[in-house]
């Protein structure tokens, strides 16, 4: 007869920091990237965000949503059910929500629970439970971020694509004929912000650059010394040519280009600002 003292294994995870790991024994999904936390409701979830899915005053609010019971108890459902017929195989249960630290943790241990009320024990880890808050900007910030009000049709710029989620434009003063930069219609501060957003805008990155000839620098930076200027992620996409008098854009502002006499650009400076 089949086995029923495998184990089950219950891990909460964020997508936004990739896929669950790998595995090779019976396995369920349980995505809750879209449900369970309703972004209108800021009066109540702002106090929330710095919590996790373990404090009570989040718990109560996730498992308060009209599906979450209902969910709790088909997810212990069919875990149970993957129990009965496992021989010799751990079986697992991932929970995603974006970030991993309010919805999926909260509903992992409630579906602990459930099954442990009903004489399941499971382990539970809560992968990324304990990663970093991504900033939330506030609205007057947000105003006076250029790249959000080019985002927003409020400032003017030359549009080269339009897609859902990025956008990309001509900078003001390029510093190479073709040179465009990609930006994210969403605010993050710089590419190590949000790995969704920048692997949504690298892709777009990655495809208009196959589009242009010859030799590209595709470029980000992070921080004033990396000498980011405009705080909302973005890409330069540089044509380069032989003998363009353009040096490598990590050699310092204040080094002049002893072929051009120009000054060197740097790559996360504002668009109007003539480097970059």
């Amino acid at each position: 007869m089949p086995s029923t003292a495998v184990p089950v294994r219950i891990t909460s995870y964020g997508a936004r920091w990739g896929a669950p790991p790998r595995h090779d024994t019976s396995a369920l999904v349980l995505d809750l990237r879209d449900r369970m936390w309703d972004p209108a409701d800021t009066a109540v979830t702002a106090p929330l965000v710095a919590l996790t899915g373990l404090d009570p005053e989040v718990r109560d609010y996730i498992l308060s949503a009209p599906d979450a019971q209902r969910t709790i108890e088909h997810t212990g459902r069919q875990v149970l059910a993957l129990h009965r017929t496992a021989v010799d195989e751990a079986v697992h249960l991932y929970v995603a929500c974006w970030y991993g630290r309010h919805r999926a943790p909260a509903i992992a241990r409630a579906v602990a629970d459930w099954l442990a009320e009903r004489g399941t024990a499971a382990d539970v880890e809560h992968r990324d439970i304990a990663r970093p808050l991504i900033h939330r900007e506030p609205a007057r910030q947000l105003e006076s971020c250029v790249f959000c009000r080019i985002a927003a049709g409020d400032a003017p710029a030359r549009l080269v694509r339009d897609w859902p989620e990025a956008l990309a434009i001509v900078p003001r003063r390029p510093v190479t004929p073709g040179h465009v930069l990609v930006l994210p219609r969403r605010h993050v501060r710089d590419a190590t912000t949000d790995p969704a957003v920048t692997a949504a805008m690298m892709q777009r990155a990655a495809e208009l650059g196959a589009e242009l000839a010859g030799d590209l620098n595709i470029i980000t930076a992070r921080g004033p010394a990396a000498t980011q200027k405009i705080f909302h992620a973005h890409v330069h996409l540089i044509p380069r040519r032989h003998g363009d008098g353009l040096p490598l854009p990590w050699t310092t502002p204040q080094q002049e280009d002893g072929r051009s006499g120009r000054p060197v650009p740097t790559p996360g400076a504002a668009p109007g600002d003539g480097s970059g």
